[in-house]
């Protein structure tokens, strides 16, 4: 049986800090990989050019533009676009493990009755200083249940997995807006057209802890895309449950972790009271 083709579209917005290392990690599994396509959406900065320098070595990285500024807008230019089988969603700073595209063909390869319409995994934070202790143990836990596929309602959008006949069932349903959960809202729409998504323990990826560093007013505004996406497809229970019972507590992890992440020099590798006071910029969102 000959391997699905897989499609690996990245949207990306003034990532020339981490894009280098992304394309690298996927051009080191080339033989399971048949194109990567860089979304830039805008970027002021050295994202293209970097794109670019690495098309030249491997001619399979695609570097496409999206005017409309905005991640789904980034998103859509890019699967829609892909000509693989299976189109992987990823991040610009997403750092793929050695074995992620094989375990991702031969996931879709042994589903022959297409039992499963898309998949995800989870990420792990890196580069923090206290350690991702959390996701470590996450993470052996998982390991040791290998085999325990699971069902779930929602995709991870820096590593998911879409049919390419998923992607075109649900494309016009997807929503365009900037303040819903994107990942959320696509899993959701999977599971509304009868599909079914999978969660894969065995291809769990890092991701930068550039969310983690945001100010809680910032965070705030971001994690109440949770609720707002779940209103949106009408999940009304779970929407009042995230509010009540999920945010809270997640709001209380972060203020602390903020407090590790602004106090710690990465220079000395020491961690400084007087750094709470240094000037920081959140990220804005694309």
């Amino acid at each position: 049986m000959n391997a699905l083709t897989l499609s690996v579209v990245i949207p990306a917005y003034n990532e020339e800090q981490i894009i280098d290392e992304c394309l690298r990690r996927l051009a080191d599994q080339r033989a399971h990989i048949t194109e990567v396509l860089v979304v830039d959406n805008n970027s002021t900065d050295g994202t293209s050019a970097i794109v670019a320098a690495h098309a030249v070595r491997w001619p399979a990285i695609r570097l496409i533009h999206e005017a409309e500024q905005g991640l789904v807008h980034a998103r859509n230019r890019g699967l829609d676009a892909a000509d693989g089988e299976l189109i992987a969603r990823i991040d610009a700073d997403t750092l793929v493990p050695p074995d992620w595209a094989r375990r991702v063909v031969e996931f879709f390869a042994d589903d022959h009755e297409g039992y499963w319409a898309a998949a995800c995994g989870r990420g792990q934070a890196y580069d923090l200083p206290y350690g991702d202790t959390v996701g470590a143990l996450r993470q052996r836990w998982r390991t040791r249940r290998r085999s325990q596929v699971k069902q779930v309602p929602v995709l991870y959008g820096s590593n998911m997995i879409l049919r390419q006949d998923t992607w075109a069932a649900i494309r016009d349903k997807v929503a365009m807006r900037r303040d819903v959960f994107e990942d959320v809202d696509t899993g959701l729409c999977v599971t509304e057209i009868g599909g079914r998504n999978a969660f894969l323990p065995t291809i769990t990826v890092g991701v930068a802890p550039r969310r983690m560093e945001t100010g809680m007013a910032s965070f705030a505004r971001y994690m109440s895309c949770l609720p707002r996406t779940l209103i949106l497809h009408r999940r009304y229970g779970l929407a009042l449950g995230a509010a009540v019972l999920y945010l809270p507590p997640i709001f209380v992890v972060h203020a602390a972790r903020l407090v590790l992440l602004r106090t710690y020099d990465a220079k000395t590798r020491r961690f400084d009271p007087a750094n709470l006071f240094r000037k920081t910029v959140d990220r804005v969102a694309p």
